[in-house]
């Protein structure tokens, strides 16, 4: 399944317009998540049944002692549903809305194969016309991490009257190190769309982005939503520190 995350410009003019441009930007991450999370759970159920099957022997279960060796009996092979009469059939029932992977119309990166010889006679095909193509695409999730990007402001003396003059950084460049908008809105989205503990965030980051927050910043991303939301809104409740 392919999560497409809203890009740095995306969610810095979310934050901008406030709460309401936030939550349309990540509902549709949201629901991603969710389908994505409710896969694994299918396929962790289905890992447990089989771990629970080879950890069978003959003492834990009615196997004799001579099945306990390395080599296993393949599993009978059902040529039987066993679906009960009355229910309804396999596959997508009438109405359901399908999700079958579709070719992209605009994909992000595209690798050409070239061919080099001909496979029949061996003759080299370099420089003879491309007649088409025949593609196929993969949807995968690009590598998540931080960014960091440096400021740097020219410092320059006046020949004139010697003075010591320094470029002017981004009114949101505050700081000597700092978080950027795009961190801000995640971690505000966490906490106040979906309710998740400022522990439970900080730890998110760390685990998908190989980046430890402070909890302290997870905090302040909420303050600073509260402010932006804050002529629309009236308030905001800001999310407790500990589950």
């Amino acid at each position: 399944m392919n999560i497409r995350l809203p890009t740095l410009e995306e969610i810095h003019a979310a934050f901008e317009q406030g709460e309401e441009a936030v939550v349309e930007l990540f509902a549709e991450v949201g629901r991603q998540t969710a389908q994505l999370a409710e896969e694994l759970e299918k396929q962790a159920e289905a890992l447990k049944e089989l771990q629970a099957r080879l950890g069978k022997n003959s003492r834990n279960s009615s196997n004799p002692p001579s099945s306990d060796g390395y080599k296993k009996p393949p599993a009978p092979k059902r040529t039987e549903s066993l679906r009960q009469s009355g229910k309804k059939p396999n596959g997508g029932q009438p109405g359901h809305e399908g999700n079958t992977l579709k070719l992209s119309a605009t994909p992000e990166h595209i690798e050409t194969h070239r061919v080099q010889t001909c496979r029949e006679c061996g003759n080299s095909l370099t420089g003879v016309v491309v007649t088409g193509h025949e593609e196929r695409q993969v949807f995968d999730i690009p590598a998540m991490r931080i960014e960091v990007t440096a400021h740097r402001a020219e410092i320059k003396i006046c020949p004139v009257c010697g003075t010591e003059n320094l470029g002017e950084f981004p009114n949101e460049v505050k700081g000597p190190v700092q978080y950027g908008n795009g961190v801000k809105a995640v971690a505000a989205y966490f906490t106040n769309q979906h309710h998740v503990p400022v522990e439970r965030t900080a730890q998110i980051f760390e685990d998908l982005l190989q980046h430890r927050i402070s909890e302290a910043a997870v905090l302040k991303a909420s303050e600073e939503l509260s402010g932006c939301v804050q002529p629309a809104t009236g308030s905001l409740s800001l999310p407790k520190g500990k589950p």
